[in-house]
């Protein structure tokens, strides 16, 4: 991300480019999607087991209370459809590859780096509830939150190095650099501060004698998202270099460039190391670089203002998406996905931890995400587009597809899906969804995950999504969960529910689950069927966000704590009774009877006899399916007497690992199981899946 290797190069120790700042009382531009990524791997919160988002939402809260109580005001920006001259594609899809092979190193216990797949939907749930001022591009935000800092005068917060090339007079300050945790008082004004490091672009071409609007060539030559220069015999730039210096290659290039008084004689001279057929090429790139940095009045500013709706959105390629839907997509309220769907009919698949040796647990959402294309791409004036006549053409039919880029075994692949409509869609336009009457929206939901109008009694309405999505994934899980993945589930939305607010023990036995030092062991079939339900998750709630919530939205961070969720897994497994992680009688018992009535309710009993229950085979063996409570308390009674310190330090999630080579081998152990996959019907959504599981 960004330019390769200048903030190391800024960072080393013979450069002297970061100043200390004590930062305080100012507005504060962040990069949303720099934030949430820094903040989850550097606090060294759950990967491997689906994520912890309870304890990412306690990061958030946090941070932003720090803010505030230094005076700070920030402005939160993030990323949205890719845009659509398709500039970093080639870059979005190599980063896509690594993920894969990221989520795999993790699934085999190895080192890796993979966001949970719901990080984005809680983050941006938070900042809605906590009221901090958000932005969602329509396209990508780097240009917008540089344009933003310049016309605010204000700087930006990122470890993204595309910002230390932009003109910004109020500089940067790296992320990695902000020490937000630990606020401190100013002895001078007695006023409190947080600790920073801050570049200007000024001081660093100032060291060169350089002119500033030489480093987008720079950027450039060096490589960066938007241009990969090729074909240009480069000069030994180590040879102008200061001797001693740690990278000698990007010191010598950025010597070598200080030479020239502006771009224009810069471009001359790199083209003298290109042949003659290439000169044209490269010359086009190199001036395409200078573009990208050259700042010019942004649209963010005014949308902070006064919710003003930018331009762009409403001409060029942008005005493809529904003037409705641009006020919730600016504000954070409806997925971005919904660009890419209409602009470039694709949609790029969030890579997860799971079981590589079954197909893509993004499959089984895949029904879910056709009626979302079907709502796009197929109501109105969207079909009467270029692309509409372009696939009539290929196909000779006036159907519709998205390329949707996951995971074929261990590489990157493509696969044109089809948009569908249910019945009740026939008649829907997606210029006028939002006219359409509630009942309508609502039935478009409950047809896409099988579900009938009649379900809904009985189920609290802030219970129905979650319970609706666990249906879908226990009738058309592939292999079939069995009831100690299902009870692991719901015993993690009960503590989700009540953890923040209940300060008695009823929650006791579940936390010192949460927080035991033990092992938690990975199990790739829970790993794959937790992945599933997320899938699943994520794309219900954006087919009800486009449908403009027929259902109760509920909050992420509340519905899935994975390292609970496994180490419930684990002790149902080795034959701990159920019973015994609840106290009999509390708050805590009464929900998970109401999320178990309520499944019931919409599989039937008879399913629920008919599921696996887990037991059948454990790390030491077979075990029997009705171990009664008394022959396990003994047991279970060392989980209770653990001396954990329940006032434990948020920031690690309840995990004291220092980094990700403690993690991984202490606490982590994977299980491999076989199994075989079976492809599924991608045109009913509510069609079974063979049931089946690990034996």
């Amino acid at each position: 991300m960004g330019v390769q290797g200048l903030k190391t190069y800024i960072e080393s120790s013979n450069r002297n480019d970061l100043r200390s700042w004590a930062f305080r009382d100012k507005r504060l531009i962040i990069d949303g999607c720099n934030l949430y990524y820094s903040l989850y791997f550097d606090c060294n919160l759950d990967q491997m087991h689906g994520g912890d988002y309870d304890a990412f939402e306690k990061l958030i809260i946090k941070f932003f209370e720090n803010l505030a109580a230094c005076d700070i005001s920030p402005y939160v920006v993030l990323d949205g459809g890719d845009d659509h001259t398709d500039k970093k594609f080639d870059t979005v899809m190599k980063r896509k590859q690594q993920k894969i092979k990221d989520a795999y190193a993790l699934s085999m216990g190895k080192r890796g780096r993979v966001l949970p797949t719901l990080i984005k939907n809680v983050l941006r749930q938070l900042l809605l509830k906590l009221k901090v001022p958000l932005v969602q591009c329509l396209e990508e935000a780097d240009w917008e939150i540089a344009a933003l800092a310049k016309k605010w005068n204000c700087p930006v917060l990122s470890d993204d190095s595309d910002f230390y090339i932009f003109n910004l007079r109020a500089g940067v300050l790296p992320i990695s650099h902000f020490q937000w945790k630990k606020v401190k008082v100013d002895k001078r004004t007695n006023k409190k501060i947080i600790q920073a490091k801050h570049f200007t672009l000024g001081k660093f071409c100032a060291s060169f004698k350089m002119n500033a609007d030489l480093l987008p060539i720079f950027a450039s030559i060096l490589g960066n998202d938007y241009v990969k220069l090729r074909n240009i015999k480069y000069p030994n730039w180590e040879k102008y270099s200061v001797p001693g210096m740690e990278n000698a290659r990007i010191d010598g290039m950025l010597r070598w460039l200080s030479q020239f008084p502006g771009p224009g004689e810069a471009v001359s001279a790199l083209l003298k190391f290109t042949d003659n057929e290439e000169k044209v090429t490269v010359q086009e790139a190199l001036l395409m670089g200078i573009k990208e940095y050259k700042l010019i009045s942004g649209s963010l500013a005014q949308f902070f203002d006064s919710k003003a709706i930018p331009q762009q959105a409403l001409t060029g390629p942008l005005q493809v998406l529904p003037k409705w839907t641009l006020k919730p997509l600016l504000e954070g309220r409806m997925s971005s996905s919904i660009i890419d769907v209409l602009v470039h009919q694709r949609v790029s698949l969030t890579p997860q931890v799971e079981n590589f040796q079954l197909t893509c647990s993004n499959e089984i959402s895949r029904p879910i995400r056709q009626v979302i294309y079907g709502l796009l791409l197929l109501g109105g004036k969207q079909t009467e587009n270029k692309q509409a006549l372009a696939d009539k053409a290929v196909t000779g039919t006036s159907k519709r597809y998205v390329d949707e880029y996951g995971r074929q075994n261990l590489r990157l692949s493509n696969q044109k899906v089809e948009a569908i409509k249910t019945k009740v869609m026939e008649e829907l336009q997606l210029e006028t969804l939002y006219e359409e009457p509630h009942v309508v929206r609502l039935q478009v939901f409950l047809d896409t995950l099988g579900v009938s109008s009649a379900m809904l009694s009985g189920i609290p309405r802030d219970l129905q999504l979650q319970m609706f999505v666990t249906r879908y994934w226990l009738v058309n899980a592939q292999p079939q969960a069995c009831q100690v993945h299902l009870w692991g589930l719901l015993l993690g939305m009960v503590y989700g529910k009540l953890s923040s607010k209940t300060k008695s023990d009823m929650l006791l036995r579940l936390k010192k689950l949460q927080t035991g030092r033990g092992r938690i062991y990975l199990e790739d079939e829970a790993a794959h069927l937790y992945s599933q339900w997320q899938s699943c998750l994520k794309w219900s709630l954006n087919l009800n966000r486009l449908l403009l919530d027929p259902l109760f939205n509920p909050e992420c961070a509340r519905l899935y704590r994975g390292t609970l969720v496994h180490r419930v897994v684990g002790e149902l497994r080795r034959g701990i009774a159920l019973e015994s992680l609840l106290m009999r009688g509390s708050r805590a018992e009464q929900l998970f009877k109401q999320l178990k009535d309520a499944i019931v309710s919409l599989v039937g009993e008879d399913f629920i006899k008919n599921m696996k229950t887990g037991l059948e085979k454990t790390q030491s063996g077979y075990k029997g399916q009705n171990q009664p409570i008394d022959d396990v308390s003994s047991h279970f009674e060392h989980l209770m007497d653990e001396d954990i310190d329940d006032n434990e330090d948020d920031l690690n999630g309840g995990n004291k690992a220092k980094g990700h080579k403690t993690e991984i081998s202490d606490c982590l152990i994977p299980i491999r199981t076989r199994h075989k996959a079976k492809v599924r019907n991608p045109g009913n959504p509510s069609k079974k899946y063979e049931r089946r599981c690990f034996d």
